[in-house]
């Protein structure tokens, strides 16, 4: 009963949320803005790193305009005849030709165009209007050129932006030789490492997406796990009590955050961390679970929207099946497999207790994969409408490369700082690793079986498959 009551206070505040969440102020660009393109001059400061779209449709090649640049803005003021007027909203800008001079956190004026975004005309098109407002984000901004976007000077990036801006210079400078990459293999150094996917060609990013592995060149808990591994067991032969460690791994985590982009699942995974750490200094046992819910009402208190994409829905689903399944397949399997055999491993040879304890590692990482794809897999087929049958396989396989890069990654970016030489001569190894992780993914894409497109699914079909698994697991 008090669980029933529990629940449905959270899904009225949930509502109330929602509500003042999508509720326009007085002051909103939205109200200022109807059907029609209005010219204006705006002023605001940009919120995300600006991003030149790379033209890989088909024609491109033969298309006489340049590439063009994105980025978001947290408006401030619009120009009217009385003169500035306050203006609040964020907004989606796209300049029709690349913009190098801008940066995360500059404030600036621009000479636009203001719009509202339309509805798709075509069955399968995208719905850019959607996945925007899902964002809060209801107007668009169209600049002609760079020259009608003026950095304002004398106005400071504030502490935060300016912050982020260089560690993330730092951390780019310590990663790569140069800050371009122009290889695929640094590409996927950037997209691993610091969350940046961008420079990474089609051809590769398909290949990643019918091997069900997307999710390893997008931050997750993985990453931030294996670093925050590294700062927890580096600091114990330091001499380190878990106090300390909890709060420096707290502080690794934050700065990790002001490095990367803010997106839900390294979230999620931050939230997690500073739980179980707080836990430690609380002198309290953390509980996974309740770990991962305090993330999801949080992150849903901030942008409750986010409920409603497709990524935010993976994510946690993927983390949620990985802690609630993963005990259970591996016991399952480990019974009928493994536990049969370790009476005739006790006298064994030392080479033969090796190669048990590795293939008990490489069931607990199947365990693993199959959690997480048994957990994502009706919200791939809702959306998507295909499934990746070996992707828990896939994932076994791509783990081992992706957790060498990011062991060896995470490194050479601490070095970089203090021998140079030594972080300069990982980077040889690093880009060796990357390259093999590609040709391994093409490799696994090639082999049909790895991507099934089944159609559009009802919903009541994708329900009654999770009630299904969930049956399964708890029901004796």
């Amino acid at each position: 009963g008090c669980a029933v009551v529990t629940s449905c206070c959270f899904l009225c505040l949930g509502a109330i949320r929602l509500l003042s969440f999508e509720t326009a102020g007085p002051s909103d660009i939205r109200h200022f803005v109807g059907s029609d393109r209005a010219m204006a001059t705006i002023r605001g400061r940009i919120l995300t790193e600006p991003y030149q779209q790379r033209e890989d449709w088909l024609f491109s090649q033969f298309a006489s305009t340049d590439p063009t640049t994105t980025f978001y803005l947290r408006m401030e003021a619009i120009q009217t005849p009385e003169g500035w007027r306050a203006m609040e909203g964020t907004v989606r800008v796209r300049v029709d030709e690349p913009a190098p001079n801008l940066q995360i956190g500059d404030r600036i004026e621009a000479y636009c165009w203001l719009h509202r975004y339309d509805e798709p005309t075509n069955p399968g098109q995208f719905n850019i209007a959607r996945y925007l407002r899902l964002k809060n984000v209801h107007v668009g901004v169209s600049v002609p050129s760079r020259e009608a976007i003026t950095v304002v000077e004398g106005l400071s990036p504030g502490v935060l932006a300016g912050l982020r801006r260089t560690l993330t210079d730092a951390a780019t400078r310590a990663l790569l030789d140069h800050p371009i990459s122009d290889t695929q293999g640094e590409a996927m150094l950037q997209a691993l490492l610091l969350g940046e996917r961008r420079d990474i060609d089609p051809d590769t990013y398909e290949a990643f997406r019918r091997t069900g592995l997307l999710h390893i060149v997008s931050l997750s808990g993985m990453h931030l796990c294996i670093l925050i591994g590294i700062v927890w067991w580096v600091g114990k032969p330091l001499g380190f009590s878990k106090p300390i460690r909890a709060v420096i791994c707290i502080v690794a985590t934050t700065v990790f955050l002001f490095i990367v982009p803010p997106q839900a699942p390294i979230l999620r995974a931050s939230v997690i961390v500073w739980s179980f750490c707080t836990s430690i200094l609380l002198r309290r046992r953390a509980n996974p679970l309740n770990s991962l819910s305090l993330a999801v009402i949080i992150l849903l208190l901030i942008q409750p929207t986010q409920l409603f994409e497709v990524g935010w829905q993976l994510s946690f689903a993927a983390t949620a099946g990985i802690l609630a399944f993963t005990e259970r397949i591996r016991s399952g399997v480990q019974e009928r497999t493994l536990a049969r055999l370790e009476p005739l491993l006790r006298g064994a040879a030392t080479t033969t207790r090796i190669l048990s304890a590795l293939a008990d590692g490489i069931v607990r990482a199947m365990a693993v994969g199959l959690a997480a794809w048994l957990a994502s897999a009706g919200i791939l087929l809702y959306h998507f409408y295909n499934i990746t049958p070996l992707a828990s396989v896939w994932t076994v396989i791509a783990a081992m490369p992706v957790t060498a890069i990011l062991t060896v990654g995470f490194l050479k970016i601490v070095l970089a700082f203090f021998l140079p030489t030594l972080s300069l001569l990982l980077g040889y190894v690093l880009c060796g690793l990357a390259d093999l992780l590609i040709w391994m993914v093409r490799l696994m894409a090639q082999i049909d079986p790895s991507y099934l497109l089944i159609g559009r699914v009802p919903l009541w079909l994708i329900l009654l498959y999770y009630a299904m698994i969930l049956f399964a697991a708890y029901v004796p």
